[in-house]
């Protein structure tokens, strides 16, 4: 069974039905999970805007790629939308999913704009390379994004919370096996792309969401899931995941990020210490 056709057999809508929103009420969230939980659901329901603009794209005509994508788009916004959900059950007055989407995709940024239009330069003059930065993004940031519903699963008290994440977890997961794989497969002999994605990701790497989110409001996020010298700890791992990529051997675009962001971050969460390869 190939790659794509063993993500389809087990793709499919989050589960969120079964779970006991009424516990969740009762319970509760913080005003940290609170505003976690609304990053989340805007980045998540971005997912489509992101799929629009590569489905424009030549190269994103090859029958695999777009499958993928499709089933990546789909599970996406369904994270967003249970997330949303959850939210409301719990209290928290907010627009629906569709409606929040559209107005955070309303505030974007230049950054977003400038970001589409170098993709597309990018996919129409080196069209093999940029599959393989693609995937290569797409693995690097899905790695984050499964550590921080995970993080959110182990330290709320709220056990509806605790589970939901886990759930998504599982399917984020997913996603970064099959980026991580296709990354492996695209960068294996091809030196240029090896690289091209090196380059880009050590000048332009940071958590997905710079689009609607700014700097400020993306690291501190960060900082807020991982606080203190674990936020050091967990660029750490990612970038080890990623080493082993062809040619991505010794790739610290993550913890330079972390290091560079420290000056924007509450003093409670800013680390006690400064990796000296970062520094």
């Amino acid at each position: 069974m190939s790659d794509i056709a063993q993500h389809l057999a087990v793709s499919g809508k989050i589960d969120f039905e079964d779970l006991d929103f009424e516990t969740a009420r009762k319970v509760g969230l913080t005003e940290k999970e609170v505003e976690t939980l609304l990053y989340f659901a805007d980045i998540e329901s971005q997912t489509v805007h992101y799929f629009l603009e590569v489905a424009k794209l030549k190269v994103a005509r090859d029958p695999e790629l777009l499958t993928f994508l499709t089933m990546w788009n789909y599970e996406e916004y369904f994270h967003s939308y249970a997330i949303t959900h959850f939210l409301r059950a719990c209290g928290v007055d907010l627009e629906s999913a569709t409606q929040r989407a559209q107005t955070v995709r309303a505030g974007a940024r230049f950054k977003a704009k400038f970001e589409d239009f170098m993709q597309g330069m990018i996919a129409r003059t080196v069209p093999k390379s940029f599959v393989a930065l693609w995937m290569f993004w797409g693995s690097l940031q899905e790695c984050l994004t499964t550590q921080a519903y995970e993080e959110l699963a182990t330290t709320t008290k709220n056990p509806v919370l605790a589970e939901l994440c886990r759930r998504i977890a599982k399917q984020e997961r997913r996603h970064f096996a099959y980026y991580f794989g296709q990354a492996k497969k695209k960068l294996e002999g091809q030196v240029f792309a090896q690289r091209m994605t090196r380059a880009i990701a050590k000048a332009f790497y940071a958590p997905v969401g710079g689009g609607v989110k700014t700097d400020e409001e993306g690291a501190r996020l960060v900082a807020q899931l991982f606080p203190g010298d674990r936020i050091f700890e967990v660029m750490g791992y990612i970038e080890r995941k990623m080493a082993l990529l062809p040619g991505m051997e010794g790739l610290d675009c993550c913890t330079r990020w972390a290091a560079k962001v420290q000056p924007m971050l509450p003093p409670e969460t800013r680390a006690a210490s400064i990796p000296a390869l970062a520094a």
